[in-house]
């Protein structure tokens, strides 16, 4: 190799001793298992500390060392740079000491000392090594046989028939990583299918783990208190298991954490009281398990928690007011538990949160002005609670919301003009509440809307005719509410509207012609109004993606259109209770899905078609024999 000039193989798993090298080569061999003694040449003596560090046992002459750092406490790590230290501090000696004492080619006293007490240390590293390689053997061992046999990794024979020499560590094991001085630092079996226990797991076997991920297996019985000998983990996820009792106390002990992920489990029991002496903590995930008690004011000292996930659980009393302090806190989902009392005002400190999610609980108690305050909130949901009062004016200004979610409340008072601010909202649903006066036209402003229910509510007056630069709209459900008046004229101008109910309400006059034409419509509910014209020529279209329609119990007149017949999947039509005359057409059982055909109460005349009876369990109200 005469002519080569750069040698770079770091970071690989190289092993073994060094031949002499040319010496104007450029070396970089970090990060490998080579040792021994560095050659005497000036390739190796002018290389730079990083193009060496990271091997096994190197030793020899190098150049422009760092100065000796007494605070390493790896061992094979200090034995590195300790013995390349001390020929670095000789090598800097004034020429003339060298010359005298003839120092250049023999090693300090120093040296010497801590060369055999390192070596002296190597057995407990290998045997810690292997303790950690058997507790993991043994809790193989403990796997269901079919998990057991997915493992083949997992031994301790050597895989090369050529070398009997069996093999002590576990670093090269499947899931298995370890430090540079052969010591497991991380487990990650992610949704390998183990089927077993933590019992046979020996936590104390391993004093450096700082990551378990266990998450998406079949691992059951109940979390080991010992898990607080994991003294330096970081990072643990048991998630989407089958674990059951109550998390246990000792996990508190577990300082250092900074993720913990224990959801979709049968956990049980409550929160631990002591889980706020996680201060490192930052993402806490803990939902979909039966855990019940309330959220333990500690959690608010958590200062450095981002996400907070509890729901789907079965927690419940107040939720403590120490919640305000996690300043830090992003996400924030207590959703789908019993929780009673009041939303916190300390809830508007929360100035970094994006979501907040408090749906389906028992909270009462009106609606804080303070979570005005929360201008990077994207998405809001207190629906299905027992909330009360108005909704705060000081919700318009939340300029990055998408998503606001109020519905199946106790709300009462007008909807505020403020709520037209929220040009980045996407899904506003108020629905099933007290709720009165008339719709603000400043709603007319979130071109963005796609989602908008107000239904079953005491709102009056018109529906504004500003809902028709809601292009994006795809759902508008209005019913059940005193709206007076005519129907926007554009409703449909975007052509994405799929679902629309304005039924029971108190509506007039024509069908808009936007409604007429609006092929994109799946569910249309206009019953129980009184909205007049000719129903063969309102309805006398084609409504390729139909499935309900509803206009009973108006005053529409005319004749069945034949066209119902070419809605392919219409399976509900109902125009019961209006002054429909004529015959029914025949067409109407030939093209279309129907299963509930109501026309009773109007002026038909004229035979059943037989048609009809080809349509397996429909139901047909005809108001004649």
């Amino acid at each position: 190799m005469a002519s080569l000039e750069q040698l770079k193989v770091s970071h690989n798993c190289l092993s073994g001793y060094f031949n002499e090298m040319n010496n104007s080569l450029n070396v970089d061999i970090s990060y490998n298992d080579l040792q021994g003694h560095v050659p005497d040449n000036k390739a190796f003596q002018d290389a730079l500390i990083k193009a060496l560090e990271g091997n096994k046992d190197l030793y020899g002459n190098v150049r422009e060392l760092r100065p000796c750092n007494p605070s390493f406490t790896r061992m094979l790590v200090i034995y590195v740079h300790i013995k390349l230290c001390e020929q670095s501090l000789q090598y800097t000696k004034p020429k003339t000491m060298a010359k005298k004492k003839n120092l250049k080619n023999h090693p300090s006293p120093v040296f010497f000392v801590l060369f055999f007490k390192i070596f002296a240390l190597l057995p407990s590293v290998a045997s810690a090594s292997t303790d950690e390689a058997n507790a993991l053997l043994k809790w193989k061992a403990s796997f269901a046989n079919q998990t057991q046999s997915q493992l083949p990794s997992w031994t301790l024979l050597s895989d090369n028939a050529t070398n009997s020499k069996p093999s002590t560590s576990p670093c090269t094991w499947f899931g298995i990583s370890c430090n540079s001085a052969g010591s497991v630092v991380k487990i990650n079996m992610t949704g390998f299918g183990l089927n077993g226990t933590l019992h046979e797991f020996s936590f104390s076997s391993f004093p450096n783990l700082a990551k378990i991920d266990l998450a998406m297996n079949s691992l059951s019985g109940n979390i080991p208190s010992q898990i607080a000998n994991l003294s330096k983990l970081t990072y643990l996820d048991l998630s989407t298991n089958q674990f059951s009792g109550e998390i246990p106390q000792e996990i508190c002990l577990l300082t250092n954490l900074q993720v913990l992920h224990l959801v979709q489990n049968q956990l049980n029991g409550s929160i631990p009281n002591d889980i706020g002496r996680l201060r490192y903590l930052e993402d806490l995930a803990l939902y979909s398990n039966s855990l019940h008690g309330s959220i333990p004011a500690s959690l608010g000292k958590l200062s450095n928690l981002a996400y907070l996930y509890l729901y789907n659980n079965s927690l419940s009393g107040s939720i403590p007011p120490e919640l305000g302090n996690l300043n830090n806190l992003l996400e924030l989902y207590i959703d789908t538990n019993t929780f009673t009392g009041p939303i916190p005002s300390t809830f508007g400190n929360l100035k970094k949160l994006t979501v907040l999610f408090a749906f389906h609980n028992n909270l009462s108690g009106p609606i804080p002005l303070e979570i005005g305050n929360l201008k990077s909130l994207s998405s809001l949901s207190f629906s299905e609670n027992n909330l009360s009062g108005p909704i705060p004016a000081s919700l318009g200004g939340l300029r990055s919301l998408t998503l606001l979610h109020l519905y199946q409340n106790q709300l009462s008072g007008p909807i505020p003009n403020e709520l037209g601010n929220l040009i980045s909202l996407t899904d506003l649903e108020l629905s099933d509440n007290q709720l009165s006066g008339s719709v603000p036209t400043s709603l007319g402003n979130l071109v963005d809307l796609e989602f908008l229910y107000l239904r079953e509510n005491k709102l009056s007056g018109s529906i504004p005719p500003e809902f028709g630069n809601l292009m994006k709209l795809t759902e508008m459900e209005l019913d059940t509410n005193q709206f007076t008046g005519y129907l926007p004229q554009s409703i449909c101008r975007g052509g994405s509207l799929q679902r629309f109910t304005v039924n029971n309400n108190h509506l007039k006059g024509p069908i808009p012609r936007d409604l007429k034409n609006c092929r994109s419509l799946v569910r249309a509910r206009l019953d129980g109004n009184q909205l007049t014209g000719n129903l063969s020529e309102d309805f006398g279209g084609v409504f390729p993606n139909l499935e309900f329609i509803d206009l009973s119990y108006n005053k529409f007149h005319g004749e069945i259109s034949s066209n119902w017949g070419r809605c392919p999947k219409l399976g509900y039509l109902h125009i019961a209770g209006n002054n429909i005359s004529g015959r029914i057409p025949p067409e109407i059982g030939i093209g279309t899905q129907l299963q509930s055909l109501d026309l009773s109460s109007n002026n038909l005349v004229g035979e059943i078609p037989k048609e009809l009876g080809k349509l397996t369990s429909i139901k047909i109200f005809t108001g004649f024999g």
